[in-house]
């Protein structure tokens, strides 16, 4: 539905190609962190429900195991939206004007489902480990640091904030990729290195975290 709002509302809009597809990649960073929060809380309190996290605890003989095939299915389910989303949006928008290639769009939603990963493994722990309420609210904070560190209030900081990233990583490539003006941003290296470890030092911190739970949480 957001897909179909946003193709009408750019077959008609005087914005120039590049904005357009800069402004389509901002809604889907911003939407992330309040999806993710929405679907990771769905996931836990269902668990919750079910039997107090017991079917979870219990269904392995490593906890762990357990909540990684829970996080691979939020990840492939999330991943698969992207895959939707992202080309589902070139194919419209290629229909209605120049746009960029499609190798492009394939790089853009590699770099949404990476910097998503983060996102799953710390929103998972928030909706365990405390109420749907704080892992929402964060949530929505996130998205607005996302907003507001794609200007300069970003710059020399964004690296710092996973929920940045992909807002920051999505303009570099699509300004790269359709030669617009754009000057080197000396921290997106860093930004990369920084992507990757955290994310993988997350998931690894949420697995020794969640073997060591008895599934105490603080309640909403």
């Amino acid at each position: 539905m957001a897909l179909i709002v946003f193709l009408s509302y750019f077959s008609v809009s005087p914005w120039d190609t590049v904005m357009k597809q800069k402004t389509y990649m901002t809604a889907m960073c911003m939407a992330f962190p309040i999806l993710i929060a929405v679907m990771t809380s769905m996931v836990a309190e269902d668990e919750y429900i079910s039997g107090n996290y017991q079917n979870l605890l219990g269904s392995y003989n490593r906890k762990w195991s357990a909540l990684m095939s829970k996080f691979l299915v939020l990840a492939a389910l999330g991943g698969l939206s992207t895959i939707i989303a992202v080309m589902g949006f070139y194919l419209g928008f290629a229909n209605m004007t120049l746009s960029l290639p499609l190798l492009t769009y394939v790089m853009l939603t590699f770099i949404l489902i990476g910097c998503s990963l983060f996102l799953y493994a710390f929103h998972l722990f928030l909706s365990l480990r405390f109420s749907k309420a704080v892992s929402i609210g964060i949530g929505i904070f996130e998205a607005l640091i996302a907003a507001l560190f794609r200007t300069g209030m970003g710059d020399g900081r964004w690296p710092f904030f996973p929920c940045s990233w992909s807002i920051r990583f999505t303009w570099f490539t699509v300004m790269q990729q359709s030669h617009d003006v754009i000057s080197p941003d000396p921290l997106m290296g860093l930004g990369v290195i920084l992507g990757v470890g955290v994310t993988m030092l997350s998931i690894l911190m949420l697995m020794v975290w969640f073997e060591n739970w008895d599934g105490h949480k603080s309640e909403e």
